[in-house]
């Protein structure tokens, strides 16, 4: 389940990268962390936050097979 430091599409990203053994480092998590800072901002700045689910939406989709759309 997503906490307050957490969203749903950032805990998937976690979950798979955990259970795949992916390191620290890789794209995927580190674009998860940057999300998750974007939709904590205060003040809230849309246009980071659309930025940043969008580059994890796509690498995610690109790395589990998933629909983008």
């Amino acid at each position: 389940m997503a906490t307050q430091e957490q969203t749903a599409l950032s805990l998937r990203v976690r979950e798979r990268a955990d259970a795949d053994g992916l390191p620290a480092d890789h794209v995927m998590r580190e674009l998860a962390v940057q999300f998750d800072a974007a939709v904590k901002a205060e003040p809230p700045d849309v246009k980071r936050w659309l930025g940043c689910w969008a580059r994890l939406r796509r690498t995610w989709c690109e790395y589990s097979g998933e629909s983008l759309l």
